[in-house]
């Protein structure tokens, strides 16, 4: 089937107008845009002055030009003397100046002859004291994660273009062949944890897969080598391009179960970066596969867009959350660009996720990724500590995907407390707002324990005739990766078939243990050994946004549990 340029445009154009006009409705007289799941306004809201310039070029509406001149207005209230961009009003962060400056570099560079003369200057002004702060302070040695050297390289070379700055140029080469030296041996950036170099006692590093690589590291990667010519580079964004397709699920989201900032993840990418359809339906241009994850990603897009505005997960609108800004003000950045370079149409072909290995190890991350039938699933021991009670380990599995339902089990952070108050937003029911790993847990005079938090599980898999069966030895540990007091060894095994997955498990029967099963509702759960603690209650993860049921089993007097999952119905 081919896929035509027109239709392309038309979703993006759109998707785009859709997220600009609620924008626009929510902004205020001073231009601040007020999140109605928040309740404040984002300070980096200034950043969709280029979407409302790119809108009011191509459609000669004074309402988008207008938007845009409040849009510029609000950011000066987040600039410093030195020329950085504040995160919030109040806040001490500045490492966002790297995306402020990118952003009214694309409102300059493409749309700039929409402003009076004074008006371009005062906006070349303000991009030209961004600058020199980003070239003063972000170069290596900065504290912040890799992601924003990706987008350092990247804004240096749209400044050093656009002021002529052989200063700059050279700056953006240096920061991107700084990330092009943290690579994992499977083509994986890493660097989302500090020190970017750092390897743990499993030869594991900090990855944020299907979150800031997808959606900000990579595109911006892409984005300098095409704009600084650098033709070594543009092969080398291609290749890891082509390995993070190794992580998109059919249905177009992002698998981030594993990521180290999954607290973020909103499946569809993540919740304060830029997106990928830039990058990737250019790249689209050299080979279909790109630009098939580009639209199916789109599509994601669409499905969680409600009102004009882009929900943080498919299950939000569903839950009655409130969608926040920050999703669409910075999507909607990369859907202009998108459209500014060009659309060309493409013969749908599959992605990797269409016919992946059975098994795949990945041991950089310790996790396997499995495919049995319409099954995809995430086994992971991952040991790299970003923060407390953060990304699933212990043998988890920590993602479950049909293709008849979509996500069956999707888990981010295993502890649901607030870790970025300006960039997460509470739940509208923080009583159902629960971790959606499954997990052996007990707990010892209050205190939680878990296989989930222990990071010295081993895994093996095995294939078999019927599918592929895997087993993980564990213990119960707290929030600090400590084990428990006495005996808190146990087993999780899993066997994947066609049909179904099928979890064993095993633990003391003398410490009161459970297994915790979160599912989504087209999932069909039957207990074979143990016993159900009642009915299943009513979940929900805000990452990556799902709707669930949580399954609590006794094991028996042995200490043993066995529980089928199967796919109940096909998802509306």
């Amino acid at each position: 089937m081919f896929l035509s340029a027109e239709t392309i445009k038309e979703a993006l154009t759109g998707l785009l107008t859709d997220w600009c006009g609620a924008l626009i409705r929510l902004q205020r007289e001073d231009g601040g845009i007020l999140c109605p799941a928040c309740g404040r306004v984002h300070g980096r809201c200034h950043e969709a002055v280029y979407p409302f310039l790119y809108l009011a070029d191509k459609t000669g509406d004074g309402t988008y030009l207008t938007a845009a001149k409040k849009a510029f207005r609000w950011g000066g209230r987040l600039c410093c003397p030195d020329g950085g961009m504040l995160n919030d009003e109040g806040a001490s962060w500045k490492g966002v100046t790297v995306f402020a400056a990118a952003a009214l570099h694309d409102a300059l560079y493409y749309h700039g002859h929409l402003l009076e003369k004074t008006e371009k200057t005062a906006w070349e002004t303000r991009l030209s004291a961004m600058g020199a702060w980003l070239y003063e302070n972000l170069k290596q040695g900065y504290p912040a994660y890799i992601n924003y050297y990706a987008a350092g390289a990247c804004a240096m070379a749209l400044l050093g273009g656009y002021f002529g700055s052989a200063a700059y140029t050279a700056r953006a080469k240096e920061l991107a062949a700084y990330c092009f030296g943290h690579v994992s041996e499977n083509g994986l950036l890493y660097g989302e944890g500090k020190p970017h170099g750092a390897i743990t006692a499993k030869g594991c590093r900090a990855f944020d897969i299907g979150g800031y690589n997808a959606e900000e590291s990579l595109p911006s990667l892409y984005r300098y080598a095409n704009v600084s010519g650098d033709g070594e580079a543009l092969q080398k964004c291609e290749e890891l391009m082509r390995a993070q397709l190794q992580w998109m699920l059919p249905d177009g989201g992002w698998d981030n179960a594993t990521g180290t900032r999954n607290f973020k993840w909103t499946y569809w990418g993540g919740r304060t970066s830029d997106g990928c359809q830039d990058a990737l339906f250019r790249l689209g241009k050299r080979d279909p596969a790109f630009a098939e994850a580009a639209w199916r990603n789109l599509l994601l897009l669409q499905k969680c867009t409600r009102n004009g505005l882009l929900y943080g997960g498919p299950d939000y609108a569903r839950h009655k959350e409130n969608p926040c800004v920050h999703h669409a003000f910075c999507h909607a950045k990369t859907l202009a660009a998108a459209l500014e370079n060009g659309i060309c149409g493409f013969e749908r072909v599959p992605l990797p996720a269409d016919h992946p290995q059975s098994v795949r190890f990945y041991p950089e991350l310790d996790t396997y990724r499995i495919a049995v039938g319409g099954w995809r699933a995430d086994i992971t021991g991952c040991d790299f500590p970003r923060d407390r009670g953060g990304h699933a380990s212990g043998g988890a599995m920590c993602l479950l995907w049909h293709e008849k339902t979509g996500a069956v089990i999707a888990s981010g952070a295993v502890d649901t407390y607030v870790r970025e108050p300006h960039n997460q937003q509470p739940p509208v029911r923080p009583e159902e707002h629960r971790c959606a790993c499954p997990r052996i847990e007990t707990d010892t005079d209050g205190v939680p324990f878990a296989q989930t938090y222990d990071y010295g599980a081993r895994i093996k898999a095995e294939q078999t005739p019927e599918g592929v069966c895997m087993t993980a030895t564990a213990f119960l540990c707290d929030e600090t990766h400590k084990r428990m007091p006495g005996d808190g060894a146990c087993g999780i095994g899993y066997t994947f078939t066609p049909e179904a997955v099928t979890v064993n498990g095993r633990v003391s029967p003398d410490i009161g243990a459970r297994f915790v099963l979160p599912v989504s509702g087209n999932a069909a759960v039957e207990v074979l050994r143990g016993t159900a603690a009642g009915e299943p209650g009513a979940i929900f993860s805000m990452s990556p946004g799902f709707i669930g049921q949580e399954y609590v089993i006794r094991p028996d007097d042995e200490g043993r549990f066995t529980v089928k999952i199967r796919p109940k119905e096909e998802k509306a």
